[in-house]
């Protein structure tokens, strides 16, 4: 029988099949991510309540819903992707939930506005290290199309799952007063709102202990033989490679971070909307914000996926940046029908079609970071985009509310600030990501040169950066 014919130079090497371990750390990251964005829902499911208990304006709501976190996230941001960089990155993550479910009780003791401001600061901080952590995984986790579906993955459950989350978050502060008789005596008499930030803390314990069953890449390598003074190499630095790449960058950030700034103005403030103005309950808005984005979700998926494929030929590398681009643009038509809205149920099918544009738009977006960011610095510059986005998406409450404090003399004032306000930040961002796309092909490429001279002679190198097809 004649011998099989050997590989020849040109045929490039099998991708290795990701572990199991590097599948159960995905699901593991999946959960982290649900359990961390519960503060947000479950805070703005009470707000009424708790702005009439508090005695706070819209203006403060904005504050804590927004502001508290950017202050603290654009300070601790880096840092703690720093840590990850150079210590064991569960202890790293599992401090940030750690400090993330203290801090959720701490919100649930605050009697007035400075103790929740402070409280929702800490929120944002415990929240800051979890993306930059996930997003640099995925790429040691997973080789070639296996890191394309992990990312797909990661954002399909998170959306999914965040509809999940924003209906259990209405159940959760609608019926957490049933559970008063088996509350030991000192909480009693807490008010409902308290409880349920209180549960919501709960479950950070086991979330730790599963952190801590992860195979992260380099923690468990045997060690290596040392090397001399002339052979060690410092930390690459970041600044050169921004500054090369200054405006792609800059376009990108500020295209990404207005797009957030947009969805957040309107997602901070279209539950109370519909509790103030329209007489909607917190199961109703949970479960009514829970199904739109679900299926936004499931929408948004099937349109990425096949317009990705339809449209790979034609865009090639700057795929990612004009699906963000075109959500942009499409997602306004979504928010001014809003202002018409007379009911729970329109305002949460507009929704629906806003989440939709938006996710369509950003499914690749964790791909196309991944490829504009050399692997050495791959984790500060992603740490970078998510305190850009933080800010961004902090902000947004704090300007709604003060807009909506000076139209307080119509009925519906705040939905005009919110709408307004998203509006004004979509185009931005749609303008910024067009400039961006003319820039960004080159960018991958100078990353991939980039990452060439900074790799270490004896070390093997991740070829993987295909766009996504």
């Amino acid at each position: 029988m004649p011998a099989a014919p050997a590989p020849t130079a040109a045929e490039p090497p099998a991708t290795p099949r990701a572990p199991a371990s590097a599948w159960w750390g995905l699901a593991v990251l999946i959960l982290v991510g649900l359990y961390v964005v519960m503060d947000r829902p479950v805070f703005t499911l009470q707000v009424e309540t708790i702005r009439q208990q508090l005695q706070l304006s819209d203006l403060q709501i904005g504050l804590v819903s927004g502001l508290s976190v950017a202050v603290l996230v654009s300070v601790v941001g880096y840092p703690i992707a720093w840590m990850a960089d150079r210590f064991d990155r569960r202890v790293v993550l599992s401090l940030c939930i750690a400090v993330w479910s203290a801090s959720m009780v701490l919100m649930g003791l605050a009697g007035d506005f400075t103790a929740l401001f402070v409280a929702s600061a800490l929120v944002g901080a415990g929240e800051a290290g979890l993306l930059p952590i996930a997003y640099s995984l995925i790429p040691e986790f997973f080789k070639g199309p296996q890191r394309q579906l992990a990312n797909s993955l990661l954002l399909v459950a998170g959306r999914f799952g965040a509809g999940f989350v924003i209906a259990l978050c209405g159940y959760l502060v609608q019926y957490v007063d049933r559970a008063r008789p088996w509350l030991p005596e000192v909480l009693q008499d807490a008010e409902g709102w308290r409880l349920a930030m209180f549960a919501t803390a709960m479950p950070g314990v086991l979330l730790i202990v599963l952190v801590m069953t992860l195979r992260l890449p380099g923690v468990a390598r045997p060690p290596r033989p040392p090397r001399t003074a002339s052979e060690r190499r410092p930390a690459p630095p970041v600044r050169p490679f921004l500054r090369q790449q200054a405006i792609t960058f800059g376009s990108f950030y500020a295209g990404l971070g207005t797009l957030i700034f947009g969805m957040s103005a309107i997602g901070a403030f279209l539950p109370v909307v519909a509790m103030r103005q329209m007489g909607a309950t917190a199961v109703q808005v949970g479960n009514g914000m829970g199904m739109a984005t679900a299926l936004a979700t499931g929408i948004g998926l099937v349109v990425s996926t096949l317009g990705s494929r339809a449209l790979a030929r034609r865009l090639g590398e700057r795929l990612p940046i004009v699906f963000l681009m075109v959500a942009s643009l499409l997602a306004p038509l979504a928010c001014l029908p809003m202002l018409q809205a007379t009911t729970p149920t329109q305002l949460f099918v507009l929704f629906g079609a806003l989440t939709t544009c938006v996710f369509t738009g950003s499914m690749m977006f964790p791909t196309a970071l991944q490829d504009m960011s050399p692997q050495p610095l791959r984790t500060r510059l992603v740490s970078i985009v998510i305190i850009v986005n933080t800010v961004f998406s902090s902000l947004a409450p704090a300007v709604v509310g003060a807009l909506s404090d000076q139209l307080k003399s119509y009925p519906d004032g705040l939905l005009r600030a919110a709408v307004g306000t998203a509006v004004v930040a979509l185009v931005v961002s749609a303008a910024m990501l067009a400039w961006c796309s003319r820039h960004y092909g080159a960018t991958v490429r100078a990353a991939r040169l980039h990452e060439t001279a900074l790799q270490p002679p004896d070390a093997g190198q991740d070829t993987d950066h295909r766009p996504p097809v």
